[in-house]
């Protein structure tokens, strides 16, 4: 009976483990490298993905409802050969804005800032097809500030016209 109730005790915590380990980037925090075509992130969630001949890997943090991205980006290397330097990009998005980054040899990716700034949308895929995108987030935002224009006098400071 010892050793069963011994290898009951043992078996659950194993069980445990394996499940976390399966699970492992969604537990630890960590992101694996990312296939899916949008995928959305929280404040200081690691974003990894590859497009074309570079690698990209990064967070966002979310301040005075602002993305405030930082991103790291590099050639694609074999791990035999001498190191190259990375690209530090950061980047603020207010919500709504989109910022995309382009490979020559296919693939492009874009980032946008979701509401309150508490989410990041990434986008990976064809260049045109987030352009595209991109292109929809401009006229949102241009609709949205010309609603709001039609509604005020102009600026805090200005003096009404008699």
């Amino acid at each position: 009976m010892f050793s069963r109730t011994r290898f009951g005790v043992s078996a659950f915590p194993m069980a445990i483990a394996a499940s976390l380990w399966s699970s492992g980037p969604a537990v630890s925090g960590e992101s694996r490298l990312q296939t899916e075509d949008d995928v959305r992130y929280r404040p200081i969630q690691s974003i990894s993905y590859e497009f074309g001949s570079k690698a990209m890997s990064g967070y966002f943090v979310q301040r005075n409802s602002v993305c405030v991205v930082t991103l790291m980006i590099a050639e694609k290397i074999d791990p035999d050969l001498p190191l190259h330097t990375a690209t530090r990009v950061r980047v603020m998005l207010d919500p709504g804005q989109v910022a995309g980054l382009d490979s020559e040899e296919g693939g492009s990716l874009s980032f946008t800032c979701g509401k309150d700034a508490a989410t990041l949308v990434v986008s990976h895929g064809k260049r045109d097809k987030l352009m595209a995108q991109q292109d929809r987030a401009i006229s949102n935002t241009i609709d949205e500030t010309v609603v709001q224009g039609a509604g005020s006098t102009g600026s805090p400071g200005a003096v009404p016209l008699r």
